[in-house]
C-alpha cells in the first residue's frame, strides 16, 4: 500500500458531448484506488458553457488559467496526471479515457517523497474557512517546492450534453471553484531535510450563492509541485471543509 496520492485534472464541460464518458472512467479509477486519487474538474471556456441559460456556469478564470498553464490540447475530455509529460507524449493533457488507467498505475509505482496533511476549520456563522497544510519530507528534497491549494465542489446538478443528447440532471463532482494560491503555485521552500515539516495557513471566505458554494459539498485540494518549467506534482491530498 502506497502513500502516493495522484492529482488528476479532468478537462471537461457541460457542453462537451464526449465528457460524461471521461467522467465515468475517472469514477471507475477512483473506485479502484480510493486512497490514491484526487480529482479536480477543470471547466475552462472550451465546450464548457452552460447547456441552458439558467444553469449554473461552472467556468472560472482559474480554470482558464490552469488550461493555459498546462499548454496545448487537442479536445475534451482530456486529463493531466500529476501534470507530468509522459514518455512519448507531446502534451501534459491526455485524451482517450480508456488509456487513463495506465498513467495512474505508472505514477503509483513511484514512491512518494513527501506527505501532505490538511486540517480544515469552517466557521459557518461567517463562512470562513481556515486551512492548515503540513508538508513532511519522507526523504531529503533538494529542489524548490511549490504549494497549490484549490477549492472544489461536488453534487452540482445541471444539464450536461452527452453523445445521445442532453442529460437534464447530471451531477458534477470535484468542480474547481477557486484557487487560493497562484496558478503556478506559491513558493514553499528551496529544500527540505528528511522528516522535517513545513506548515502553511490560509483563510478563505466562501461566497454566498443560491446554487453553488454549498459548504456541505466543498473540499480543499492541496498539492506540491516542482517549478513552472517542470510542473510535475510530487504529492496531493484532499479534505472536506465540514
Amino acid at each position: 500500500k502506497t502513500e502516493k496520492v495522484i492529482l488528476i485534472e479532468e478537462f471537461t464541460g457541460a457542453s462537451c458531448p464526449n465528457c460524461p464518458a471521461g467522467t465515468s472512467e475517472l469514477e471507475r479509477i477512483s473506485d479502484l484506488y480510493p486512497d490514491n486519487i484526487v480529482i479536480i474538474g477543470v471547466h475552462s471556456k472550451f465546450l464548457a458553457e452552460p447547456v441552458n441559460s439558467n444553469d449554473p456556469d461552472l467556468r472560472t478564470p482559474d480554470s482558464e488559467n490552469i488550461e493555459k498553464f498546462l499548454g496545448n490540447y487537442f479536445g475534451k475530455p482530456e486529463a493531466a496526471f500529476n501534470r507530468k509529460l509522459f514518455s512519448g507524449k507531446s502534451n501534459i493533457r491526455i485524451g482517450r479515457p480508456d488509456s487513463w488507467i495506465n498513467f495512474v498505475e505508472e505514477e503509483l509505482t513511484i514512491n512518494p517523497i513527501a506527505r501532505l496533511s490538511i486540517q480544515n476549520n469552517f466557521d459557518e456563522s461567517i463562512r470562513e474557512l481556515s486551512i492548515s497544510l503540513t508538508t513532511t519530507a519522507l526523504e531529503e528534497i533538494s529542489f524548490p517546492l511549490y504549494l497549490h491549494i484549490a477549492i472544489t465542489e461536488s453534487e452540482i446538478h445541471t444539464a450536461q450534453k452527452n453523445s445521445s443528447g442532453i442529460i437534464d440532471d447530471f451531477i458534477h463532482k470535484h468542480v474547481l471553484r477557486k484557487l487560493i494560491t497562484p496558478t503556478e503555485g506559491a513558493f514553499l521552500t528551496d529544500k527540505i531535510s528528511k522528516s522535517s515539516s513545513i506548515t502553511k495557513n490560509y483563510k478563505f471566505t466562501l461566497p454566498t450563492d443560491t446554487i453553488l458554494w454549498n459548504a456541505d459539498n466543498v473540499n480543499v485540494v492541496a498539492f506540491i509541485s516542482k517549478n513552472s518549467t517542470d510542473k510535475t506534482v510530487i504529492q496531493a491530498t484532499e479534505g472536506k471543509i465540514k
